[in-house]
């Protein structure tokens, strides 16, 4: 009888902490549109920009139309972006870039593209695909 009282609780205080922990990230996905394309960035592990920033790579081929919410707080640092962009930090750390699409066919950020080199070793994950048509997924 303890040690079903004991498993209850222990049970219990998972369920709880696993909340806690998804909290947070759920409340930074939901701070815009489910339209635009979320990734969590490490801006101080090994790449080509400085340790406070990450550089969203762009791909020369392909026409960009794009905003750029480098810390997710509804505040876009950069709109009308057609090229390369990069973000900068205060300090070092891990952070949510939100970018959207800003054409009305979703074609404004057609492509991510690292070709293995740049900042791709502080992309950690995509958070949220977006709507936006994707013409590539190669490098």
């Amino acid at each position: 009888m303890v040690a079903n009282r004991n498993f209850t609780r222990v049970l219990i205080l998972a369920c709880v902490i696993l909340l806690i922990l998804a909290l947070p990230a759920a409340q930074l996905v939901s701070a815009g549109s489910a339209d635009d394309f979320l990734i969590r960035i490490q801006t101080n592990n090994p790449g080509t920009s400085a340790s406070n920033e990450f550089k969203i790579p762009t791909y020369s081929g392909e026409s960009y139309l794009y905003s750029v919410d480098c810390d997710n707080n509804k505040s876009f640092e950069k709109t009308g972006e057609t090229g390369s962009y990069t973000c900068t930090y205060a300090s070092p750390g891990t952070y949510i870039i939100r970018i959207r699409d800003d054409t009305v066919d979703g074609t404004g950020f057609p492509r991510i593209f690292f070709n293995n080199s740049g900042d791709k070793e502080k992309f950690l994950s995509i958070l949220q695909w977006g709507t936006g048509k994707w013409t590539s997924m190669n490098s």
